[in-house]
């Protein structure tokens, strides 16, 4: 079966880590039941950020990948999600693309 990996930036503007934090808890309960789902988080900023001790972790998107039978099915999931649908996603930098690896997922 295909995989797909999904890179979804957050909205920049000041409310949006707000709109994250109001839904987190339904989209990671959803993506723990997902079986498509082999892969997810939460990309960071700074980029430094994990190198410094203390230093402030904030959110600012997710990666995934996606096992589907096809891009449509991929599109479907992501545009379901709680956090599409609560506009934490940015819909216009949201990048689904296929992805080949030779580990096992």
């Amino acid at each position: 079966m295909p995989l797909f990996s999904i890179y979804a930036p957050d909205y920049t503007d000041e409310e949006a880590i707000q709109r994250r934090q109001s839904v987190r808890d339904t989209h990671l309960d959803n993506a723990a039941k997902n079986k498509s789902m082999k892969l997810g988080g939460a990309m960071l900023s700074p980029n430094e950020s994990l190198d410094t001790p203390g230093a402030e972790k904030k959110m600012i998107g997710s990666f995934m990948i996606l096992e589907c039978d096809s891009y449509e099915e991929a599109k479907r999931m992501i545009e379901t999600d709680v956090y599409w649908t609560g506009n934490v996603w940015d819909k216009e930098k949201t990048v689904i693309r296929p992805f080949v690896t030779p580990m096992r997922l």
